[in-house]
């Protein structure tokens, strides 16, 4: 595949994720003011913990969608139809197994409920059944491994991840408006629950009328199977990947559940609108990294070395600007917002909102360096890196939480991203991706400069955001996101104007405008 489509298939996947992002956005806004209003911070703080319980139970998938993506990538690209049906084959097997070892496990926890939630009892006051809401949330989870789920890794695969954001656009209206109108309505917290798993089956229905439409051929029944050394050589890859998503998966699980063990539910509601804010900025910017990755993995089959490289320290350099203009926005507006939207008591003093703020930067350097990993092949490499990071954010979280409170629980995943993921990830890719052809020792000295200067920006911003134009509600916040979310990109171009990387990415800044606007003519 040449440049350009590579280009233009990002481009298109960038334009349907950033407007499936925002709308999900905005009804899931509306929906949590709702929510927050009909039910309370209780609810917010059930609803965090069984979510997470859940997401710790889709380790189950053991990583295998990436490991298949990357096999995918060659016979796609060279049009070995045998070749997909095989993989396919395999995939649909082993997510109907996933699925039903999720529904065993979920099954087995539900006698720990009341170790993992310190207010167990006080569900009965709220007037729900945690066992019952807890099997809806197992459902829920078990859905996005059955009927038909498998078959959305060829469109990924393909380039076509602007197909699976439509049917995920679709499936997120639909349930956020029924729960709105339901909530208006005076629903109960379980009618409510109910209603979100339709929402993974219409997702599930629609990527399977894309996947059937544009690639029947791949589902089409093969006698033929994937050797044995083969699937063992690649559950190699699925071990080391496994390792990784256990650590993205538990890091943040393990928060929620921390501070559900030592402080309560109300708290767990507070941070849950923290943790929207986060999740929500995390999600509109990976959607970048989402829809270059099958671009990048056909790139990384042809590069050289050097080319590699540049782009590599170019998307770092992206990642910088994005991630650190998030994180200078949590830490000068994530109060202020929260303060209009949803009332002082849904806020937590300084420094929290900083502390959100680099754990928002260290977790976008993270997933530049993980896509890159990926794309790669490089599963395998210190590929026990992960449970040191899980070990570092378990043991802290719970040492800081008792002097700390729920400030340590994030210092504790802060530290885990540091010296799990930036301090080793960047010396795997130059090493085996790049073969030496350069020092990571640049990687780092260029980082640390690139963190000052964004500290500098950030305490900049807070000073003026929190002495001009404030006390005017909704305005004055507005004014103060428009300051954070100019002065990072503005500050970065005046310093790294005339350097390589900065015009690399202009040039392809420039090419995508062009050809934006070559297609409207």
């Amino acid at each position: 595949m040449n440049k350009k489509s590579r280009t233009r298939n990002s481009m298109m996947n960038f334009t349907a994720g950033m407007a499936n992002q925002t709308l999900q956005i905005v009804l899931k806004v509306i929906c949590r003011t709702v929510f927050v209003a009909t039910l309370g911070k209780s609810f917010l703080g059930i609803n965090g913990i069984f979510s997470d319980v859940l997401s710790m139970l889709s380790l189950t998938e053991l990583g295998l969608a990436p490991a298949i993506n990357f096999k995918l990538y060659k016979p796609l690209a060279e049009n070995d139809k045998e070749r997909i049906q095989v993989l396919m084959k395999f995939y649909r097997t082993a997510y109907r197994v996933i699925g039903l070892a999720i529904l065993i496990i979920g099954l087995c926890l539900i006698p720990f409920l009341p170790a993992l939630i310190k207010d167990y009892d006080r569900c009965a006051v709220l007037g729900i059944n945690p066992v019952i809401i807890y099997l809806l949330f197992l459902g829920k989870s078990v859905m996005s491994y059955w009927f038909f789920a498998y078959r959305s890794a060829i469109l990924k695969a393909d380039q076509k991840r602007f197909l699976t954001e439509i049917s995920d656009m679709i499936s997120v209206v639909v349930i956020n408006v029924v729960q709105i109108v339901l909530l208006l309505s005076g629903c109960s917290f379980l009618t409510y629950t109910i209603v979100a798993i339709a929402g993974i089956f219409i997702r599930n229905l629609i990527d399977f009328i894309f996947a059937e439409k544009g690639y029947h051929y791949a589902f089409v029944k093969t006698d033929k199977s994937m050797d044995k050394a083969e699937i063992k050589d690649m559950f190699k890859d699925v071990g080391a990947l496994f390792v990784n998503k256990f650590n993205a998966v538990a890091i943040k699980a393990t928060d929620n559940l921390v501070l559900s063990a030592f402080i309560g539910l109300d708290i767990v509601g507070v941070y849950s609108n923290y943790l929207l804010l986060f999740h929500n900025i995390k999600e509109v910017i990976s959607k970048m990294y989402k829809a270059t990755h099958a671009s990048m993995g056909n790139l990384f089959t042809s590069a050289d070395d050097k080319k590699k490289i540049e782009f590599f320290e170019t998307m770092n350099f992206v990642s910088i600007i994005l991630y650190g203009t998030a994180a200078v926005g949590m830490f000068v507006c994530a109060d202020e917002l929260l303060t209009v939207w949803l009332g002082e008591e849904y806020v937590l003093p300084q420094p929290f909102s900083m502390l959100i703020g680099i754990e928002i930067l260290f977790s976008g350097i993270k997933a530049n360096l993980n896509q890159i990993r990926t794309v790669s092949g490089l599963f395998r490499q210190k590929w026990m890196r992960p449970v040191l990071g899980i070990f570092i954010n378990v043991v802290s979280s719970i040492i800081l939480v008792f002097p700390l409170g729920i400030y340590g629980v994030i210092l504790g995943t802060i530290m885990a991203d540091v010296f799990a993921n930036f301090c080793v990830d960047p010396s795997i890719i130059y090493k085996y991706a790049f073969n030496g052809e350069k020092k990571v020792g640049g990687y780092y000295l260029t980082n640390f400069l690139y963190f000052g200067i964004l500290a500098l920006t950030g305490l900049a911003d807070w000073l003026i955001c929190t002495h001009v134009f404030v006390g005017h509600g909704w305005y004055s916040l507005f004014v103060h996101i428009i300051i954070t979310g100019l002065s990072v990109p503005l500050v970065y171009s005046v310093i790294f104007g005339r350097t390589r990387r900065y015009k690399y990415l202009l040039g392809i800044v420039k090419s995508l405008f062009k050809r934006k606007s070559g297609s409207k003519k």
